[in-house]
């Protein structure tokens, strides 16, 4: 061991500290010693907010312990989904939309590796935790690792030499079986540069990794990593998850100096030289395996950012503060009286409280009870009018205060489903452009992470992945070489020439030809495709590769689920427009292919949605140039009059064919219209008969109810009549000045 590193403010170069490993250990630990003295009250500040935001209590009052207002959580919760809702894909294309092969399928291997990897290694879960880190404390970043799996191969063992000696078993050796674009999420304060003002000015970057001894061992050998001390405990590091681990770590600081492009690996309790030291490890274009990170509000001089709980944290704090009294004032709400102790009254009483609902308390002295009063003369209760006046203050207080708070953050009313029924349609979209206007920035800035994440791993992927596991990874068929390109024509050409000797053998002794011959479709699109050499020549290439490849992504919050349709309802119009308006100029004019070919291409490569179709575009007009609408060839032999006149019947017979094709579209125009009248005229007729039918039938409706009414109101006369006469019957028979009338077999009155 040496002694403390020395002040980095009073060094002018790196050279002031040496140049020997430990001079080199001293100088890295005071660089990272100055960097995290920029970052303390950041740091400070942000494990205070993500205390708030784990609503860890232990500091409250035990009285109001409990009542707390989770504002912070809450606009966490409302804007996360808002910034980021789902796992952006990646979209590379070639950067000009012209026409280039090589570029077209580097750009399709490039763009399924690099959905591959997102797929494989949950790229979703690292965003999210970016995405929280950045609305906590206004930071967020990732790693990006090339991880190579390698397995143990043997080669084959040499055959015997000429005296028949067989030669020892070959070595084994190991070999890469499967490469990985790993990107790992950078807990916020694990993440160290160099105090800048813009990233521009960052000279390095450093992540903090806590490694095990096991894990020592494994990467720096066991002569080193037996001996770095373990600096890590769970009492260096109190309220994170590592607080609860059993063993200690060891604290390793990896750090990428761009300057010399090397990246270093130091122990601060290790100050005998660097645990590791490699020269541009993944040569990338800008050096740095991480973009620059994800920021919130910064000041101009400044990359440290102001977390947004900071902008609203006084009136936080007197949300709780009100919260809690609104707890305690709701706690002194109870029925409470006094009431004169002793005697028949008092024990009535404490038998009805103490009873359960809807029982009855019998007393005995019931006058001497209703002479006091009831139980309004025996009880004085206390006041809960001024209780009641307070708590409405407290909760007006709050609500007035929730709002100033969402005032700050641009939480709009409709964003949180809370509306006013009384708003109307244009009210409500005005709040909600406004409150997504707010959010805008941070949706931004979250998906140019996103993008420079994918570009680093794209760059990771084209420089240092192999064409066997691109190929394996991609699924996509091509030569390995041009001269295996070559060789395959050489084969396909030898295989022509075979069929057409042997069809020339078939005419010469009048046998049937053998049918012609047509080259495996395979090995024909094998053929029109570049090879895996170009392909890789041009990912390899850094400086190619920006210049003919971009990488983008698509967007990071939950799109329209009619997107995608309408995308690709508006290709197929414009590419069935563009042909049906291309058609005729064809017919007329065949020279015109060429140019309307070119334009279709333009066309297509204008649509994202169109680059899948694109290759089987590309062949159809090909096969159209090679030969699809070729004007006929003038016949062989005559002299310069028999061209002329050839040339003049070939042009009469275009005029004739143009003629015929102008009339028969004409013919076809007039068939198509008396069609179209015969289509309409029975649909006349037929709207005429519905119509007819429709009147009888409403007709037979009118007159079966009108039938129906009169048998109704015959029935109701009938009734009434009937009982009309029983009725004149029943009073004839009870009335007593009446006479009796006998029965009719009686003889007569009585």
């Amino acid at each position: 061991m040496t002694d403390a590193a020395p002040d980095l403010s009073a060094a002018e170069t790196p050279a002031d500290f040496g140049d020997d490993p430990g001079a080199v250990a001293r100088r890295w630990i005071s660089e990272l010693e100055l960097a995290e003295k920029d970052q303390e009250s950041w740091r400070r500040r942000g494990r205070r907010i993500i205390g708030r935001y784990r609503e860890d209590r232990a500091e409250a009052a035990p009285e109001t312990r409990g009542r707390r207002f989770s504002l912070l959580w809450a606009n966490i919760q409302t804007l996360g989904p808002a910034i980021y809702a789902r796992t952006p894909t990646a979209v590379v294309g070639r950067r000009w939309k012209d026409d280039d092969p090589v570029g077209r399928v580097a750009s399709e291997v490039l763009e399924r590796a690099l959905n591959f990897a997102v797929d494989s290694l949950d790229f979703s879960d690292v965003l999210l935790g970016l995405r929280d880190d950045f609305l906590l404390v206004g930071r967020g970043q990732a790693w990006v690792r090339y991880v190579p799996h390698l397995r143990t191969a043997t080669p084959p063992a040499p055959p015997p030499d000429a005296e028949g000696q067989v030669a020892d078993d070959p070595e084994p050796f190991e070999v890469v079986d499967w490469e990985e674009a790993v990107v790992d999420h950078v807990c916020w304060d694990d993440f160290l540069h160099n105090p800048a003002r813009t990233w521009a000015e960052v000279r390095w970057v450093a992540r903090t990794v806590f490694m095990t001894r096991e894990e020592l061992i494994l990467r720096f050998g066991e002569e080193v990593g037996g001996e770095i001390p373990l600096d890590h405990g769970p009492e260096d590091r109190a309220g994170s998850p590592d607080e609860n681990q059993q063993w200690k770590k060891a604290a390793i600081y990896e750090i990428w100096d761009k300057p010399s492009r090397t990246a270093l690996w130091i122990s601060r309790s290790w100050t005998e030289g660097a645990l590791d030291r490699r020269e541009d490890p993944l040569g990338l274009a800008d050096f740095f395996p991480c973009p620059r990170p994800i920021l919130g509000a910064t000041a101009p001089d400044s990359l440290i950012p102001t977390p947004d709980y900071v902008y609203y944290e006084g009136q936080a704090r007197d949300i709780n503060d009100l919260t809690g009294r609104i707890g305690l004032l709701t706690d002194a709400i109870r029925l409470r009286g006094f009431y004169a102790a002793g005697g028949e009254a008092g024990k009535s009483l404490e038998d009805l409280f103490s009873s359960e609902s809807g029982t009855l308390i019998p007393v005995d002295s019931w006058a001497a009870f209703a002479e006091r009063g009831g139980v309004k003369g025996l009880i004085e209760w206390i006041p809960l009018d001024m209780v009641m006046s307070a708590l409405q203050g407290c909760i007006e207080a709050r609500k007035q205060l929730i709002d100033d708070v969402y005032q700050v953050t641009g939480i709009a009313d409709i964003m949180r489903g809370d509306t006013d029924p009384e708003e109307t349609a244009a009210a409500q979209r005005i709040k909600a452009n406004w409150g997504a206007s707010r959010v805008r920035d941070k949706q931004k800035e979250l998906a140019r992470f996103a993008r420079d994440v994918l570009r680093i791993m794209g760059q990771v992927i084209a420089g240092r992945f192999a064409p066997e596991t691109l190929a394996a990874m991609t699924n996509v068929q091509l030569l390995p070489t041009p001269e295996a390109k070559a060789a395959l024509a050489a084969q396909l050409q030898a295989a022509a020439r075979q069929a057409a000797m042997a069809a020339a053998r078939a005419q010469a002794t009048g046998q049937p030809p053998p049918p012609p011959f047509r080259p495996p479709a395979a090995a024909q699109a094998l053929l029109d495709q570049p090879s895996w050499a170009e392909v890789m020549g041009l990912l390899r290439d850094n400086t190619l590769r920006a210049f003919r490849i971009d990488i983008e992504t698509d967007s990071t919050i939950e799109p329209d689920d009619q997107d995608e349709k309408q995308r690709r309802i508006e290709f197929i119009q414009a590419v069935g427009a563009y042909v049906a308006k291309s058609m005729p100029a064809l017919q007329l004019a065949p020279a015109m292919t060429p140019v309307i070919a070119e334009g279709l291409k333009f066309l297509v490569r204008g649509f994202r949605v169109g680059r899948e179709m694109e290759e089987v575009i590309d062949k159809a007009l090909a096969d159209l140039q090679a030969g699809g609408l070729q004007p006929p060839q003038p016949p062989a032999g005559g002299g310069a009059g028999a061209s002329r006149d050839t040339q003049t019947d070939r042009l009469k017979a275009q005029a004739a064919v143009t003629s015929a094709g102008a009339k028969a579209q004409e013919a076809g125009a007039r068939r198509f219209e008396a069609e179209t009248d015969r289509f309409r005229a029975q649909a006349e007729a037929r709207a005429d008969v519905a119509r007819v039918q429709a009147e009888n039938a409403r007709t037979d409706a009118d007159r079966s109810a009108e039938m129906a009414m009169h048998h109704d109101q015959l029935k109701a006369d009938l009734q009434q009549a009937i009982l009309s006469g029983v009725s004149r019957r029943f009073m004839r028979e009870t009335d007593p000045a009446q006479p009796l009338v006998a029965p009719p077999d009686a003889g007569g009155p009585i």
